[in-house]
């Protein structure tokens, strides 16, 4: 009987046809290399507000009163009458008589090919190209606001405008995120940073409120630059 199912599994698998699927893969993402430096400076939007100075008032110290300890006697002893313990008859069940089941038929197993996956080039994103942060303001009370929104695919932007600090932040689907925030320092000037972050371009800068380089510093970022430039040209010949 075994033989006779096996030769007509074996009949059927070689009478179906071979179909064979293909299965497209994901899109691959490949970062480019940003080329500008990853600290800049930028000029100043040239916006002073005067010195920012906001009037407190005085903080008055809150003590609490300590809460009343409430006593509460445990209640008397209950007596518990024994339980006479219940025995069950066991009973002897006779085992069911065995079932024959026909063997399934098998289905043929289709191969599947996976396509090579197509790539995507994603340009680096820049500080510079970051958007623009709104003016802050000193008035008193601050009249502002904010905002939020995001979607399924990892995309987002938020912000907040309105008194001494100010700042917005976007990302997109492939990962780029970019920022900035304006703010008023010690002397009353406004001061602006932007911000641009990938992958592998990784965390870059441009701010407004930097400290000139001497001449010798600027020299020795020059040289650093140009090595590492040289670098990344020999990881990508090879």
């Amino acid at each position: 009987m075994k033989i006779i199912v096996l030769t007509a599994l074996v009949a059927s698998c070689c009478a179906a046809p071979h179909m064979y699927r293909t299965v497209s893969a994901p899109s691959a993402l490949v970062y480019a290399q940003s080329h500008s430096p990853a600290v800049m400076k930028i000029p100043e939007p040239g916006i002073n507000l005067g010195t920012p100075f906001v009037a407190r008032a005085p903080v008055v110290p809150v003590v609490k009163a300590a809460a009343p300890v409430t006593i509460v006697q445990s209640a008397a002893p209950v007596a518990v009458a024994p339980v006479a313990p219940v025995l069950k008859s066991t009973a002897f069940v006779a085992p069911a008589a065995p079932v024959a089941v026909a063997p399934a038929a098998v289905a043929p197993v289709t191969p599947v090919f996976k396509s090579a996956p197509a790539v995507t080039v994603v340009a680096p994103p820049e500080p510079l190209m970051a958007p623009e942060p709104p003016m802050p303001s000193l008035s008193v009370p601050h009249v502002g606001g904010q905002f939020h929104a995001q979607d399924e695919a990892g995309q987002y932007t938020f912000g907040h405008y309105g008194g001494p600090n100010t700042r917005v932040e976007t990302r997109d689907s492939l990962g780029r995120t970019s920022g900035s925030f304006a703010y008023v320092d010690p002397e009353g000037d406004v001061q602006v940073r932007k911000y641009a972050a990938a992958p592998v371009s990784g965390f870059k800068v441009a701010a407004s409120d930097l400290v000139e380089d001497t001449p010798a510093v600027a020299q020795v970022k020059s040289a650093l630059a140009r090595a590492h430039q040289a670098a990344n040209s020999l990881v990508t010949a090879a």
